[in-house]
């Protein structure tokens, strides 16, 4: 522009002039309410943009970048595989319970849960453990003794009884069947 004459600014400053009124006669007091909103808007925008929570999450995106996008990675393909859609409905499920539960449901229940805790501290303190396993054993043993062969004849029973292995066991199943309606009339 250093090169142009006089008269040629004068007219490069006409045009603009011309420009700028005719712009001017354009705009309705609509557009300049939606400019003067959108304005209002970005600069709203832009306060929560520099708010110290928001810059800090800004800085910290680089560094969880790809832990997040593994992890959207990971909810895609729940997604995709019905995963999600299945733990929705059971968190949906779950809360209908819970909102379901009344104060005595939730008092039975923690009376059942603290008796059946009750009852397996008196398995363990009988030596119930201990028990079933030797159970278990025993059972064991007999079906690999007893395997591909004929059962015991009349002779055989009658010299196994004479046995003393046999007699304990026996007695111990006598009392037990003994001792066992005892245990259930209580």
């Amino acid at each position: 522009m250093a090169t142009e004459t006089p008269q040629e600014q004068k007219t490069e400053q006409h045009k603009l002039v011309g420009f700028t009124n005719a712009a001017m006669s354009a705009v309705t007091g609509e557009m300049v309410s939606t400019i003067a909103e959108t304005g209002v808007k970005m600069v709203e925008m832009a306060d929560d943009i520099l708010q110290p929570e928001t810059l800090s999450l800004l800085k910290a995106l680089p560094e969880v970048a790809e832990n997040l996008e593994r992890t959207l990675m990971e909810v895609k393909r729940m997604e995709e595989t019905g995963v999600l859609k299945s733990l929705m409905q059971l968190s949906d499920m779950a809360a209908a319970m819970k909102g379901a539960m009344t104060g005595p449901m939730v008092t039975d229940m923690a009376e059942k849960a603290i008796k059946g805790v009750e009852l397996a501290d008196s398995f363990v303190q009988l030596g119930a453990i201990d028990l079933v396993d030797g159970m278990l054993t025993a059972f064991h043993n007999a079906q690999e003794e007893t395997k591909d062969k004929e059962p015991l004849s009349s002779m055989q029973l009658m010299k196994a009884v004479t046995q003393k292995e046999t007699r304990e066991g026996m007695t111990l199943m006598i009392s037990f069947l003994q001792n066992l309606p005892k245990q259930l009339n209580k």
